[in-house]
């Protein structure tokens, strides 16, 4: 039998780890840290597993005061995780937190970016709502939040781990305002998780790139997300303003693809000229999405293809932590400045900021002309390299 000394004392492990009291009930302890009380049954003959709660929120004493009321209703032929259930489904949905998310998250969808609208979503649907969805907001401790986040953080996800602490604080504040709640737990929480480590996104050099030209041409997979990784690589734009492109942003006569200010990190029209090869690569698309509002629209999700999809394919491709979806950006930028191809130019493709606050607001259309060409020879000298031919035409500040 446990005693609260003895639970004191539990360290977490490698991994989870269980603790057994008496009839049936137990302790869980996760490598994270999170300690949760089960109790262990069998009901018409099949076994089954009673969450009871999270020590020390519930101490050993009311874990059994819960674990005796549920052998009652085991006794009665009543499964406790359906009486618990059917408990919740009484409680007002109003309160929920997916119910105060979801319109917290509809509020804002007018005012930001719908790339960060549908990344936040992600982030509630995948991370948040399986596990505090459908607990009432005033139920809900720092600890079940940050439970949350450590499990993101544990498969290696950090950023998106941070992101969710401060994310689920938007939607306690939001219940603050509607008079549900008086305190937000989730300040300072993150400091509960591992310190960030500052790294360079990894990505090929130009030595290295004809070989993986040579494997993303050869890959079986999804044929959206083949197009996606060649058209990056002829575009080097971020994988948020490719994952979301939309067939009207697409001037086939003029070659050209106008992203509106809202999908830019900058906020400012941004123009990216279209080589005959990527023209070419968005004709292929036109059968398949061609009806659609966006050109990667993945027909099993009904929604945008996914910057995960775009990192599977890299690992498939064997370049797990040599590449990734912004190194693009990254092997255009060197490669062009090493050959000599005037620097505000390849800033301005690049989309980064320059100038001052005016310069910014023409940034679009400048240097276009020059853009053209360069972004032309740009995927000329792609295909050189698939067949080991020719390097970048001279005289390019001309």
């Amino acid at each position: 039998m446990l005693t609260d000394a003895k639970i004191r004392k539990i360290k977490p492990l490698d991994k989870r780890a269980k603790y057994t009291d008496e009839k049936g009930m137990y302790l869980e302890v996760l490598p994270s840290g999170g300690m949760y009380w089960r109790l262990k049954f069998r009901i018409n003959g099949k076994e089954n597993v009673f969450s009871i709660g999270t020590y020390p929120d519930i101490t050993l004493a009311n874990a059994r005061m819960e674990r005796d009321k549920a052998r009652l209703l085991i006794q009665q032929g009543i499964n406790p995780n359906e009486a618990k259930k059917k408990q919740l489904q009484e409680i007002d949905e109003s309160t929920l937190f997916k119910t105060l998310a979801l319109e917290w998250l509809d509020s804002r969808k007018a005012v930001i970016k719908e790339p960060t609208y549908l990344r936040d979503l992600s982030v509630f649907e995948k991370d948040l709502f399986p596990h505090i969805g459908d607990m009432p907001i005033h139920q809900i401790k720092g600890k079940d939040i940050l439970e949350c986040a450590k499990r993101i953080e544990d498969r290696g996800a950090q950023e998106m781990a941070k992101r969710s602490i401060p994310l689920a604080g938007r939607v306690f504040r939001y219940a603050i305002r509607k008079g549900f709640i008086e305190n937000d737990p989730t300040p300072h929480l993150q400091e509960a998780l591992k310190p960030r480590k500052v790294k360079n996104m990894a990505r090929l050099d130009i030595s290295e790139f004809p070989a993986f030209l040579h494997r993303m041409d050869r890959y079986h997979g999804n044929i959206l997300v083949k197009t996606a990784l060649q058209l990056m690589t002829l575009t080097f734009v971020r994988t948020a303003e490719l994952r979301m492109m939309e067939w009207d942003e697409i001037n086939f006569e003029s070659k050209e693809w106008r992203i509106p200010p809202h999908k830019m990190k900058m906020d400012l029209m941004h123009i990216v000229p279209l080589s005959s090869q990527a023209i070419e690569l968005l004709e292929s698309l036109k059968p398949l999405t061609g009806n659609k509002q966006y050109v990667f629209y993945n027909h099993s999700t009904a929604k945008p293809l996914s910057s995960n999809a775009l990192l599977c394919a890299i690992r498939t491709l064997g370049y797990a932590g040599k590449m990734t979806g912004h190194g693009f950006r990254g092997l255009a930028s060197t490669t062009l400045h090493e050959q000599g191809y005037m620097h505000d130019a390849i800033e301005v493709q690049l989309a980064h900021k320059t100038g001052n606050a005016v310069s910014q607001a023409y940034n679009h259309a400048q240097h276009l002309q020059y853009r053209v060409k360069m972004m032309q020879e740009w995927a000329n000298f792609i295909d050189s390299l698939r067949h080991n031919v020719v390097p970048f035409p001279k005289n390019k500040r001309a």
